[in-house]
């Protein structure tokens, strides 16, 4: 009779203790994560843009706690920032080790298109690969190596969407029957670019009077110019890099081409080229797909998370003390896009993730987030950039008047003065 007390006493006080134990053990949803793998370049070639891309995705998950709570559908939110140093090698045993030791839910960058398309085979060759955003990476390299993947999202415009872009701008303010003169450099970026401006140059009606390779790194573009000069072009059209902008874009002002339209890519965008040049930017065009000034409105379901352009400008101005930059942008959108994934599914299940977010529409500060097939990719947003083109204020300043697309433009191309 004692033994069995015993035993009775002894199974009561298990029962109790696991009663207890269990009481202090939360459910299995609420102890799981929401694990985001962030591979960004914090040091090397590509630190400017790592820098950007971190503050973005920091920037979306306070503005997450701050609407939404602490969770994403009942899970904490666990960001793995990784630095690729811009290096190659290093970028794919990261994304190794994301995918098969941390075993992340989504991976949103790299920033710089040589780590970008160096992230791709790792990731690619996995069966268990998870969601993949990049908001970085325009080389159209990347996007045929990545080819029509179900997991893959673009969140950046790829280097033809460039050229699409600029030549409807100009075609829209000057119509056709141009001449043109185009100049690329013989590095990575010309030669990724230059098959396409030239596609998109003729096949809007323009006349390629001049198609001309420079040398990267070159302190003397003045041959160049004077063949420019002899072909009289109506517009002079870039697709170099920003160290080899800048020095252009000074040897023609010196040269008083006298060309009435001058058109860039990215380096317009960039403070490097704008601090750089000074009173040359005046007049030059650029495209990108963010630029201080846009009038993009609120979306109308998550005012909180997606705000104006103009407010969500002034939020970032205020807490950073700068205007935000293109990738700082992208970033925030990926990564508000990713959380609210997570929480219209109450999954981090790579298929349900997949499945919404090819379906869900929302007005971000880039404009529309709704994905589309481009050439190769099963999933592209925000490839309809800005096209805008640079100015002196009245107070000395300068800054950019956006000319296209119609529904956020600001003011009309201006020809440069003589």
């Amino acid at each position: 009779m004692r033994l069995g007390g015993s035993r009775t006493a002894f199974g009561s006080l298990v029962a109790l203790l696991g009663a207890a134990a269990l009481a202090g053990v939360p459910s299995a949803q609420a102890q799981e994560s929401f694990k985001i793998g962030a591979p960004v370049s914090s040091s090397g070639r590509y630190v400017a843009y790592g820098a950007q891309g971190k503050k973005g995705i920091e920037t979306a998950v306070e503005m997450w706690r701050k609407v939404r709570g602490d969770k994403v559908a009942g899970r904490q939110i666990e960001v793995l920032f990784r630095d690729t140093q811009s290096n190659n090698a290093i970028t794919v045993s990261l994304m190794n080790a994301f995918i098969q030791t941390d075993k992340v839910d989504v991976i949103i960058g790299p920033d710089g298109s040589n780590v970008a398309a160096a992230a791709v085979p790792p990731w690619k060759k996995l069966e268990n690969r998870p969601i993949w955003l990049m908001p970085g990476g325009s080389s159209d390299v990347i996007e045929r190596e990545v080819g029509p993947d179900p997991y893959f999202f673009h969140t950046y415009a790829w280097s033809y969407y460039y050229h699409d872009n600029n030549v409807k701008a100009l075609a829209a303010a000057l119509g056709t029957k141009k001449k043109v003169a185009l100049l690329y450099s013989d590095g990575a970026y010309g030669r990724a670019h230059v098959d396409d401006a030239r596609k998109y140059i003729k096949d809007a009606g323009f006349d390629l009077v001049l198609d001309e390779l420079v040398r990267e790194g070159s302190s003397d573009y003045n041959p160049t110019l004077a063949k420019v000069r002899a072909r009289r072009p109506d517009i002079l059209y870039l697709a170099v890099q920003t160290n080899d902008a800048i020095q252009l874009t000074k040897q023609i002002q010196a040269a008083r081409l006298n060309v009435p339209y001058l058109v860039g890519t990215a380096q317009a965008q960039l403070p490097e080229w704008q601090d750089a040049v000074g009173d040359a930017q005046v007049c030059w065009t650029g495209v990108t797909t963010w630029v201080p000034g846009l009038r993009y409105p609120a979306d109308a379901k998550e005012p909180g998370l997606f705000p104006s352009a103009a407010d969500w400008e002034k939020m970032w101005t205020a807490k950073y003390n700068a205007v935000p930059e293109f990738l700082e942008v992208g970033y925030y959108a990926s990564t508000i896009m990713t959380l609210l994934a997570v929480e219209a599914t109450n999954s981090t299940d790579r298929e349900k993730l997949k499945e919404w977010l090819e379906k869900q529409e929302y007005q971000t500060p880039l404009g529309s987030s709704k994905f589309e097939k481009s050439r190769v990719a099963m999933h592209q947003a925000f490839g309809t950039m800005v096209v805008f083109q640079r100015e002196k204020k009245p107070d000395g300043t300068f800054g950019s008047v956006l000319l296209y697309p119609e529904q956020v433009a600001t003011g009309k191309l201006k020809p440069c003065a003589s």
